[in-house]
């Protein structure tokens, strides 16, 4: 007998410790992930919350992202540039870029809706592996 989808990830699920979080003032949720139960196989979904004055490592990994800015202001560093971005705009990371986001208001919790691709298709069904992430600092 087939185990039942889960379509469903409660709040109380969410698991942190992803590899965003090897930097102080930074928290990474993942959401919608296969050790979760969801038989995803293109797609995964987190929240990064990073603290003001903090940013998330240096990092690149094989994959698109997308980021949906849920509130805060913050930037994007992708290849040693600096690009502004503010709640309700969207942030597009190509794969295999150099990237870190850093937040730029001095009291609030920058928190991103983070979409990724398919950097993860080849570790399922074996959950968890070894990161795909590469960290750069």
């Amino acid at each position: 007998m087939n185990k039942p989808r889960k379509l469903v990830v409660k709040k109380s699920e969410f698991v942190g410790g992803a590899p965003m979080e090897v930097r102080a003032g930074v928290r990474d949720w993942k959401v919608i992930y296969p050790e979760l139960g969801v038989d995803t196989k293109t797609l995964i979904v987190g929240i990064v919350e990073i603290e003001p004055g903090q940013h998330s490592p240096l990092h690149r990994h094989n994959c698109e992202e997308i980021y949906y800015v849920l509130n805060g202001t913050g930037e994007i560093e992708s290849e040693g540039e600096r690009h502004p971005f503010e709640a309700g705009d969207g942030v597009y990371n190509p794969p295999n870029i150099a990237h870190r986001v850093w937040n730029t208001h001095p009291t609030e919790t920058l928190r991103l809706l983070v979409v990724g691709g398919i950097m993860f298709v080849g570790l399922v069904p074996e959950w968890p592996t070894p990161s795909p992430y590469e960290i750069l600092e």
